[in-house]
């Protein structure tokens, strides 16, 4: 979230609005053995889970500033529950706070978390359904999202020095495209002459941070 409060001041002291991306975490835990692997979870059987917006919640701590909750009606649940499954498995100790939430701003000193939810509802990025606005666009409401990978993420430092470890996905690769039939062609009298042109490819497009899907933390 790159949104600021208008009043906001840059200081280089504070660890207050740090750049993260919005996820959904699964289970804390510490370090796990060598042998640890998101890809040896079992998720047989589990789709890409949709979570959708509840409501939002102001917190009195720097790591619960402002956090969206998310609706317990999910496939969240059986994606944690494999997750923890593992877990047991490996006798790895595992923590589940406030599960599930999304976390959008980290904020330490109090009053510039009052300002924050102020300024939020005042400029109706926040709604009473639960739905948000997260761009710059009024229009561009947000309720609901895919995840579609889950990040093993080493959370020991400032949350700006988050790295992230390993990823996984949770979408199932496309299938190839069929094979096409060769015609052969006709033969002629004619030379045929190929030429090799430079062709410019388009620039990719940019997306916009903050319509990236945010992904499945294992912390």
């Amino acid at each position: 979230m790159y949104f600021r409060p208008k009043s906001y001041t840059q200081d280089s002291r504070t660890r207050s609005y740090p750049s993260f991306y919005p996820h959904i975490t699964l289970v804390t835990f510490d370090d796990p053995p060598s042998s640890f692997n998101l890809d040896s979870i079992s998720l047989d059987n589990l789709t890409p889970p949709v979570a959708h917006f509840d409501s939002v919640k102001r917190g009195n701590s720097y790591l619960g500033a402002l956090s969206i909750l998310i609706s317990p009606v999910n496939k969240l649940m059986p994606l944690r529950d494999a997750v923890t499954a593992h877990l047991d498995m490996l006798n790895i100790r595992w923590k589940s706070r406030s599960f599930p939430h999304m976390s959008l701003f980290y904020v330490d000193e109090p009053d510039e978390r009052d300002r924050l939810y102020t300024e939020l509802i005042n400029g109706r990025r926040i709604h009473g359904d639960g739905c948000l606005t997260l761009t710059a666009n009024p229009l561009m409401q947000v309720k609901t999202f895919t995840g579609s990978e889950i990040w093993l993420v080493d959370c020991t430092r400032s949350v700006k020095r988050w790295h992230v470890i390993t990823k996984r996905s949770l979408v199932s690769p496309a299938p190839p495209p069929p094979l096409k039939e060769t015609v052969p062609q006709k033969q002629t009298d004619k030379n045929i002459r190929t030429r090799h042109h430079k062709r410019s490819l388009p620039e990719p497009t940019a997306v916009p941070a903050a319509d990236i899907p945010p992904p499945i933390g294992v912390v």
